[in-house]
């Protein structure tokens, strides 16, 4: 029954069309308004749900965290966020999602990309990585991704747990995002927007994670956030991403991405990457 709940949940989070586009201007969001949602449940339950921006406003990034996440991302038409996770700690029963929105008139030359991807790797059911990067077209930048999976239909699914990564690549030409699932069984959606040149100053900052562990990637003194993530190193099976979301200050406190992780592997480094404006 809870499994039939959570497929009708998490296909509500796609009922919106694939791709959206805006005319050609300057790319220059400035004003960002943040809509939470809390997704409540029991210890060690899946729970998944979707956040709208306001009218008239699209998201640039998606957050979530206090679970092993699964997937997180913006809704396919970019106006809002979801989130599927597993809430591993039984003192805080509730998943915070959060979409960062800006009006839509500011996101003026963003395009979205997206690219499907299976693993056929060891035997078929076996929870291998399913890593995938997605491209944006030559003079422009990826900010605001994801990823997601879909069944034979293409109807989304509550695939994938223990999300490693969910970031920018290092020149910003893509984005790439990484969990676990069923080799061969499960479908995986990476998506990211894509903006026009100049891109953004990439902040990425490591942290060892050592049982758990976290921090901040702050944005330099007078900058501001547009998107960021986080990815694990080495990616396996027994870590997991908890928290990764926009932090945003008021100056002179700076502003940036959060993100922390969980592991019983040793050696984990937890990168933390912000794209500031």
């Amino acid at each position: 029954m809870r499994s039939r709940r959570i497929l009708a949940l998490v296909a509500t989070l796609f009922a919106a069309g694939l791709l959206f586009a805006t005319s050609a201007a300057a790319f220059a969001p400035v004003n960002f308004t943040q809509r939470w949602a809390n997704l409540s449940g029991q210890a060690y339950d899946q729970v998944a749900g979707s956040v709208s921006c306001p009218a008239g406003m699209k998201a640039v990034s998606a957050g979530g965290g206090n679970a092993n996440l699964a997937s997180v991302g913006l809704t396919p038409n970019g106006s809002g966020a979801f989130v599927v996770g597993v809430l591993n700690n039984p003192n805080y029963l509730y998943l915070p999602l959060v979409a960062d929105c800006v009006p839509a008139a500011q996101l003026a030359g963003s395009t979205s990309r997206s690219v499907t991807f299976q693993a056929h790797t060891g035997n078929v059911g076996d929870y291998v990585l399913f890593s995938q990067t997605v491209t944006c077209p030559t003079g422009t930048y990826a900010f605001g991704g994801g990823g997601y999976f879909v069944d034979g239909s293409g109807s989304p699914t509550p695939a994938g747990f223990n999300m490693q990564a969910d970031t920018p690549t290092a020149d910003q030409t893509g984005w790439s995002f990484a969990t676990f699932a069923r080799s061969g069984v499960d479908t995986m959606v990476v998506t990211t927007q894509c903006a026009p040149l100049p891109a953004p100053t990439l902040v990425t900052t490591p942290y060892a994670v050592n049982g758990s562990g976290g921090g901040y990637g702050n944005c330099p003194s007078g900058h501001v956030p547009l998107s960021g993530g986080a990815s694990l190193d080495p990616p396996v099976l027994n870590s997991s991403l908890v928290y990764t979301e926009v932090v945003r200050n008021t100056a002179p406190n700076l502003s940036g991405w959060y993100a922390s992780a969980s592991t019983n592997y040793p050696g984990v480094v937890l990168r933390v990457v912000s794209q500031c404006l």
